[in-house]
C-alpha cells in the first residue's frame, strides 16, 4: 500500500505541537513545510517574521529541546524556500529524516548534495507547470520525486483544487524514474488518491484532506481502507 504522509504548514509552536500531537498515535511520520517569503508569499514557523527566527527552534538546533514528539515519530521537511542549502543544516540538525527542496528555488543543486551528504536523504519537488524535464540532471542523487498538484504560483497554500494533469505527470515520473520514490503533494484526497495510485504514485502527502472537519482519525482510516 502506498505511503499516505499528513502534511502540517505550521502557523506557528503552538499549532505544529498540536497536529503533531493530534497525529502521533495514527502516522509514524509527518511532512513539515519550510516557508520563509523568500520563493512562495507564505511563511511557516519557525520564519513567521521577515527579522527573526523561532527563538525555540534555535534552541532545538543547539540541543538545548527536541522537536516536538522526536520521540515518537519522524518528520521530513520540504523546503520551498530559496537557496535551501542555507538552510538544510539546521534542520538535519534539528531532526529531519528527509529533506526534500522545491527545485524552482534551487541555484547550487551541487550545495544542497554537499549539505546532505552522508548525513540524510534528498528529495526534489516540481511544480506542475515546471518542464519535467528539470528533473533530469538531478534525479541520480536523489532519493524522492515529489510531483505537486499545483502551479508554482499555487504552492504554500493548502486546500486548493486538484489539477487533473498531475496524474499524467505521475504517469511520466513513474515511466522515467521507475527506482525512485514517486510522492505526490497538493489536492491529494479520496477522490484523487486511486487514480494517482494507479499512475505510479508510492507515497501520497495529504494536508486538508486529512484535518478537514477535525476527524483526521477517520479520513486517515477511510484513506487506507481506499487504497487496500
Amino acid at each position: 500500500m502506498p505511503e499516505i504522509i499528513p502534511a502540517i504548514i505550521p502557523k506557528n509552536l503552538e499549532d505544529l505541537e498540536e497536529k503533531m500531537s493530534n497525529v502521533r498515535a495514527l502516522a509514524p511520520l509527518v511532512q513539515v513545510d519550510v516557508l520563509d517569503g523568500s520563493l512562495v508569499p507564505a511563511r511557516s514557523w519557525p520564519y513567521q517574521s521577515p527579522k527573526k527566527r523561532d527563538a525555540f527552534f534555535d534552541a532545538i538546533i543547539r540541543e538545548e529541546q527536541g522537536f516536538p514528539f522526536w520521540q515518537e515519530m519522524e518528520f521530513e521537511a520540504h523546503f520551498m524556500v530559496r537557496a535551501p542549502e542555507t538552510k538544510m543544516a539546521d534542520w538535519i540538525a534539528a531532526g529531519a529524516s528527509l529533506i526534500i527542496i522545491q527545485v524552482e528555488g534551487v541555484a547550487d543543486f551541487d550545495a544542497c548534495v554537499s549539505s546532505a551528504s552522508g548525513r540524510i536523504p534528498l528529495g526534489v519537488s516540481i511544480a506542475l507547470d515546471t518542464p519535467i524535464e528539470t528533473v533530469a540532471p538531478l534525479a541520480d542523487r536523489v532519493l524522492v520525486i515529489q510531483s505537486m498538484g499545483w502551479n508554482f504560483s499555487q504552492l504554500g497554500f493548502q486546500g486548493r483544487p486538484f489539477d487533473e494533469r498531475t496524474i499524467e505527470r505521475v504517469r511520466q515520473l513513474r515511466q522515467e524514474y521507475p527506482k525512485h520514490i514517486i510522492s505526490v503533494d497538493g489536492g491529494v484526497n479520496l477522490e484523487t488518491a486511486p487514480a494517482l495510485v494507479r499512475a505510479g504514485a508510492s507515497r501520497l502527502v495529504v494536508g486538508s484532506a486529512l484535518w478537514q472537519n477535525g476527524a483526521l482519525r477517520e479520513n486517515l482510516a477511510k484513506f487506507k481502507k481506499l487504497l487496500i
